[in-house]
């Protein structure tokens, strides 16, 4: 049985990141050195998750809500102003509305199809 936090730790916060980073490089202009480092991520971390090779097991682009987050975040990042503690404070309250608003079910049923989820209200507490 796989508990939420493992998926979120393994899908949704890397999927978080991936649009964090795309808007620091694409948007912001960084390089993804410089990138890798407001985000204390190597430079191969980053490069994955701009050629889609890390980030990918749930879609989150699209969604408003999560893609603001995104970019408030990398603006926050950008701006030189933000303490590690708070962005890291943006990062999981982005997570947990992912949790809250149950957009991970779908992918824990495809992970665990003998789960009932359908009941499941453990991400909305």
């Amino acid at each position: 049985m796989l508990l939420p936090d493992e998926i979120a730790s393994k899908s949704v916060i890397p999927a978080i990141r991936a649009m964090v980073v795309r808007r620091l490089v694409a948007k912001h202009g960084m390089t993804q050195q410089q990138a890798a480092q407001l985000l204390g991520i190597t430079q191969p971390a980053v490069s994955k998750y701009i050629h889609n090779k890390r980030g990918v097991a749930i879609k989150l682009e699209g969604i408003a809500q999560v893609d603001e987050a995104a970019s408030k975040i990398a603006a926050l990042l950008v701006s030189g102003k933000a303490a590690q503690v708070q962005v890291m404070s943006k990062l999981n309250e982005v997570s947990m509305h992912v949790r809250r608003s149950r957009l991970m079910c779908d992918l824990h049923r495809r992970l665990e199809p003998s789960l009932n989820l359908g009941s499941c209200r453990v991400c909305e507490g």
